[in-house]
């Protein structure tokens, strides 16, 4: 990869490992609902304007039913659970169990499309659940159920994009990337406002943190998304699945910086566990990859 390249690969790990501090910081004022589909629709109303300045059109009719589907499973119901986990655990640990998604990726592409599970992908899926053993032995060590269910809510929102990741291979490659970003993300904002009646604004909002609010969706939903579309352009999905590794690093980092969080070495034993489980999981035969936060 070139400098560039390089450079970019480092920016969009530290924006996507940023999402959880954001939501963090947001969910305690806007609620679960509220900040998961603001967060969608400023995205996809972001790009859907700079479509509008290249003159690109996306086919809604033609596809709606698979920006619906992918929508829900790939950033719906996952921005919802994170939001929910945001409120009970350190931004590390959702950060950290985020990344077990291509474990769940491959567990699924065995299920649905029928690729080989080899040697070296199931060595690499017990060592990467055994890190996330690691992991949810140091949140379980606080003995709460919310904090029980807020381990098993990401391990679940991971598993949706691992799910997404094979649906939209299997079903949604005809369609451009951007396009179906954009498309997806505004099906799946819209899905959640329901929801906001259920969970609604907990706090007063502010000028700050509503400019917060607009600045997370745009930074770490729509750019991060362009960023990451253009690197798989330009040195194709395997290098781009690099963020994988690299996001953890970044979320640990800014949890540490921002959040104060107590990083203990049972979190970095249990990262570098998963990273080693997700290195044999990605290894051998390549193949498309759609990675989210």
């Amino acid at each position: 990869m070139t400098v560039k390249q390089t450079l970019l690969l480092i920016l969009i790990s530290a924006i996507w490992g940023s999402s959880f501090i954001f939501m963090k910081v947001l969910v305690p004022t806007f609620g679960i609902a509220m900040t998961s589909s603001f967060r969608l629709l400023s995205a996809s109303l972001f790009l859907l304007l700079i479509f509008t300045f290249q003159k690109y059109k996306v086919n809604w009719k033609k596809n709606y039913f698979i920006f619906f589907v992918i929508g829900i499973g790939n950033s719906a119901i996952p921005f919802f659970l994170y939001g929910f986990a945001a409120q009970y655990i350190d931004a590390s640990i959702s950060v950290i169990l985020n990344s077990t998604a291509p474990m769940f990726g491959a567990i699924f592409s065995y299920l649905i499309v029928k690729e080989k599970l080899g040697y070296k992908k199931i060595f690499g899926l017990i060592i990467g659940f055994i890190g996330v053993g690691i992991i949810s032995s140091v949140s379980f060590g606080e003995s709460t159920s919310e904090v029980t269910l807020s381990i098993l809510a990401c391990v679940t929102a991971a598993s949706f994009y691992g799910l997404s990741g094979v649906v939209t291979k299997k079903y949604a490659m005809h369609i451009e990337a951007k396009e179906l970003t954009a498309g997806s993300l505004l099906f799946a904002g819209v899905s959640l406002i329901p929801f906001i009646i259920v969970f609604p604004i907990r706090e007063v909002v502010t000028i700050q943190v509503g400019l917060l609010m607009i600045f997370f969706g745009i930074l770490c939903t729509a750019i991060a998304y362009l960023i990451y579309y253009y690197l798989i352009k330009q040195v194709g999905a395997v290098k781009a699945l690099t963020v994988t590794y690299l996001m953890p690093v970044f979320g640990i980092l800014w949890s540490f910086i921002f959040l104060h969080e107590k990083i203990t070495s049972s979190v970095i034993l249990g990262l570098l566990v998963i990273l080693i489980g997700i290195h044999f999981v990605n290894s051998g035969k390549k193949r498309d990859v759609l990675v989210n936060v």
